[in-house]
C-alpha cells in the first residue's frame, strides 16, 4: 500500500476523543494496558517515564497513537510502550511505517536498538511487532510474575 503524507505531533486534550475511539476498538490493549484504570491516569503514568505521547496523521486524519520513551529507567536505552492504529485502516502497513519513522528518528539521534516489551501470551503484537523489525531478545518476569517478550529492533 502507498502509504500518503504521514506525520506526528505532541498529543493534546484535542487528541483524547480520538485516542478513546481508538481504545475503544482495541479490547486486547485495554485489558493489558489500561486495565481500568481512568485514561488520564494511565497516561500521566507513563509521562512520569519522561517519555512522548504522540498522535500520528495520514494526510491530516488522526490515525494513530504512540508512546514511547528516549531513555529508559532500566536500560537507558529507547522503548515503544504503545502504539494504536485506527481499526479502519489496521493491517495495512501503517503501524509498520510509524515504527519505521520513529526508529529512524532514533538512529538519527545516535541510538543503536530500540526495545519493546510484550505480553508472552499475545502472539498477535509479537508477530506484528516482528513484521516491523523488532527481534526476540529475552523473557523477563514483571513484579507481579507475568512474563514478557522483551524485543529489541537494531537501528544499524
Amino acid at each position: 500500500m502507498a502509504i500518503g503524507n504521514l506525520s506526528s505531533s505532541s498529543f493534546t486534550d484535542a487528541d483524547l476523543p480520538f485516542f478513546l475511539e481508538v481504545i475503544k476498538d482495541s479490547a486486547a490493549w485495554e485489558e493489558e494496558e489500561k486495565s481500568g484504570h481512568n485514561l488520564m491516569d494511565y497516561m500521566a503514568r507513563y509521562q512520569e517515564l519522561n517519555g512522548e505521547w504522540r498522535i500520528w496523521r495520514l494526510d491530516g486524519e488522526r490515525i494513530a497513537v504512540t508512546f514511547h520513551v528516549n531513555s529508559s529507567p532500566s536500560n537507558r536505552k529507547p522503548w515503544l510502550g504503545t502504539i494504536l492504529v485506527k481499526n479502519s485502516i489496521r493491517r495495512k502497513g501503517i503501524g509498520t511505517k510509524i515504527i519505521e519513522q520513529l526508529a529512524a528518528e532514533l538512529k538519527e539521534k545516535g541510538e543503536k536498538s530500540f526495545f519493546a516489551g510484550v505480553p508472552e501470551n499475545r502472539q498477535n503484537w509479537i508477530y506484528f511487532l516482528a513484521d516491523a523489525g523488532f527481534e526476540q531478545f529475552k523473557m523477563e518476569a514483571s513484579p507481579d510474575k507475568k512474563e514478557f517478550l522483551i524485543m529489541v529492533c537494531p537501528l544499524i
